[in-house]
């Protein structure tokens, strides 16, 4: 939308550029860890001679970590500007890259991976981005959450073959002293100049739309100030919060699984079925084509259709994606289910964030996210539990059926749990 200055010439509304940005963080950010892990995953057994198991609970905890620093992150972003906490995160990224490339043995490794990637990833990836385009979108919020946060998916579809080039041109190291490289020569500068934390920070409202005449103004629900609401009473409403849980308990089958799925679907090709690596890059790019669709298909459907259906659209992509895995080892039925298992993943966190921002409002969003997402940690040990189970069994079918029950279980829940609506929204 053009907005109309005051001199009555027309103006772009500045929250398409950060848009853009959180498009470009989501891709970078996700490209040093969530895509590039999975490839990495068989040289780092190979290269600290370890199982399935222990590199599995390497990812957990490090998946572990961010997921319970969140509430603070969340807290921070409220609290203070987005762009000083997403520069921080950053600057601490980098500096546990640059630690990567000196790890000589596991416990280092492990040590790092989990201080610098678990705690710094929340400072820059989707809980910083989407707490931006909450700020500045409301009419809009589900299409714009989805166009953010789809660089994450755009990164899946190329970064798996990238990163497959660059571990045997640089190895697992190099390539995380380039990623270090490109936080702080483009990462850091492009935050500094492009963020703005409000609409009204550049004289514009959100969606781009006109101010709103004054007794509209005055009528409005009025919205907390960061730190009116702060300390333990803000958190006490969240947990008291039947809503609250009822978001809890429909993600919380669903939203490691997918982690799961990326880190050992190349292992499994290669181990397993006899492909090459190749060959696996190219279905977690398949995965992350599939998640840009759902992002957009599912924001969509979250400003327009019933919040319920929109859920379990989902649940049922992510099921079927299962029993494909189940039933069938060629290339083309694999194929098939890694698209559907990106389709499912790439709408749901556009569909979460809408759920709490309608639940909690704009100005707890980012609190009330971190805590979501505290509450979701558990979910970050299904990469442990599918390695442990492909351990123990010596194939990974039986994992792929634990999974199919858990999107089972998480389908009766959604049916039964309450997930509100557009109209139900707080401002």
């Amino acid at each position: 939308m053009t907005v109309i200055t005051s001199s009555g010439s027309p103006r772009r509304f500045y929250g398409y550029n950060l848009a853009v940005y959180a498009f470009t963080m989501g891709f970078l950010a996700s490209s040093f860890f969530l895509h590039s892990r999975g490839i990495f995953f068989p040289l780092w057994m190979e290269e600290f001679a370890m199982d399935k198991t222990r590199i599995s609970l390497a990812v957990s905890l490090t998946l572990f970590a961010g997921s319970c620093v969140a509430p603070l992150t969340g807290y921070c972003l409220d609290r203070f500007p987005v762009r000083r906490v997403i520069t921080v995160a950053a600057l601490w990224l980098a500096t546990g890259y640059l630690l990567l490339g000196t790890a000589g043995h596991f416990a280092a490794f492990l040590g790092i991976l989990v201080l610098f990637q678990g705690l710094g990833w929340t400072g820059v990836g989707p809980l910083a981005q989407t707490k931006l385009m909450v700020n500045w979108f409301t009419r809009n919020r589900g299409m714009a959450l989805g166009i953010a946060i789809m660089g994450i998916s755009v990164a899946g579809v190329v970064m798996p073959t990238v990163v497959t080039w660059l571990s045997e041109n640089l190895g697992w190291r190099g390539t995380y002293t380039a990623y270090a490289a490109i936080i702080v020569a483009f990462v850091i500068p492009l935050t500094l100049a492009v963020v703005k934390q409000a609409p009204s920070d550049v004289g514009q409202h959100p969606d781009g739309d006109p101010a709103p005449p004054p007794a509209a103004a005055r009528d409005a629900p009025a919205q907390d100030a960061p730190g009116t609401a702060s300390g333990l009473r803000i958190y006490r409403e969240f947990l008291s919060s039947k809503a609250f849980w009822s978001v809890v308990i429909t993600f919380g089958l669903m939203n490691g699984v997918y982690s799961a799925m990326i880190t050992h679907l190349p292992t499994y090709m290669t181990t397993e079925l006899g492909y090459d690596l190749y060959d696996a890059s190219y279905l977690l790019g398949v995965a992350g084509a599939f998640a840009i669709g759902g992002k957009l298909v599912w924001g969509w459907m979250m400003d327009h259709l019933n919040a319920k259906l929109t859920v379990m659209c989902g649940v049922t992509a992510y099921l079927t994606s299962t029993l494909i895995f189940l039933l069938s080892q060629n290339y083309l039925w694999i194929t098939l289910a890694a698209g559907l298992f990106g389709l499912g993943f790439g709408g749901m966190v556009p569909v979460r964030s809408v759920l709490i921002s309608r639940l909690f409002g704009v100005a707890k969003f980012s609190r009330v996210n971190g805590l979501l997402s505290f509450f979701l940690a558990p979910a970050t040990f299904w990469v442990l539990i599918t390695g442990y189970i492909a351990d123990q069994t010596g194939t990974y079918t039986s994992a792929f059926q634990v999974w199919a029950v858990a999107f089972v279980l998480a389908g009766c829940i959604s049916i039964l749990v309450r997930l509100p609506n557009r109209e139900d929204a707080i401002p």
